[in-house]
């Protein structure tokens, strides 16, 4: 599985370069109108519930809390590397979508389009511009960690069935464009298989000791 996370993290992280790319120079902005009207072509007080249910895992303070809790259980259970890494590219990852919101110049999305505002215990930072969805960006990386530690089925399908949801519930709230949840989820994915993926040989060698020179055994 770590040799593939290495794939996976360089194969995301290209994409999202690239796709970021595309956002700034605006070449996807008539899709993501197009996905916003249409998504927003049938609204109801029910549909606006469920989108602020789904948009829960992705908060700042939900998604930060859990990813704690996972990472003291991978901590206690002697998977600390893996723990530390996925702290890490929690931080980083989001570090990296402030400064995108900050200095990335992207089309914002119409006020006029919100249906709700998110729900969150921590009042959120001011942002200039709306990629990538940091939402997404968290409950990949969350979610990302319990379907890969835990191989069940019935878990992993509830996993994805959130994800959908909770990328369909980012543009039809209005909060974002439909660019800005794959930016998030590129991005996310990126993070999820940095902490996943194998380390160099040489840190390796450090780690358990086989790198040490053995003494040249004298010949009789």
């Amino acid at each position: 599985m770590k040799r593939e996370a290495d794939w996976w993290f360089w194969i995301s992280f290209a994409a999202f370069v690239l796709f970021s790319a595309a956002v700034e120079g605006r070449l996807l902005h008539p899709f993501d109108a197009w996905m916003l009207r249409t998504v927003q072509s049938q609204t109801s007080t029910v549909l606006d519930v469920a989108g602020m249910v789904l948009s829960v895992p992705g908060g700042a303070d939900y998604a930060g809390a859990a990813l704690l809790v996972l990472a003291a259980g991978l901590f206690f259970k002697g998977r600390r590397v893996l723990a530390r890494r996925l702290l890490v590219a929690f931080v980083v990852t989001g570090l990296l979508e402030l400064a995108m919101k900050t200095w990335l110049p992207t089309v914002p999305v119409p006020e006029e389009a919100a249906r709700s505002i998110d729900p969150s215990f921590v009042p959120e930072l001011p942002n200039q511009y709306p990629y990538p969805s940091g939402h997404m960006l968290r409950a990949v990386i969350l979610f990302g960690a319990v379907y890969l530690l835990w191989p069940n089925r019935l878990l992993r399908a509830a996993i994805l069935a959130i994800l959908v949801g909770a990328a369909a519930s980012r543009v039809y709230l209005g909060v974002h464009w439909a660019s800005d949840v794959i930016g998030g989820i590129l991005l996310g994915v990126a993070g999820l298989a940095w902490a996943f993926r194998e380390r160099s040989p040489n840190k390796r060698r450090q780690v358990t000791g086989t790198g040490r020179r053995q003494k040249p055994k004298p010949d009789i």
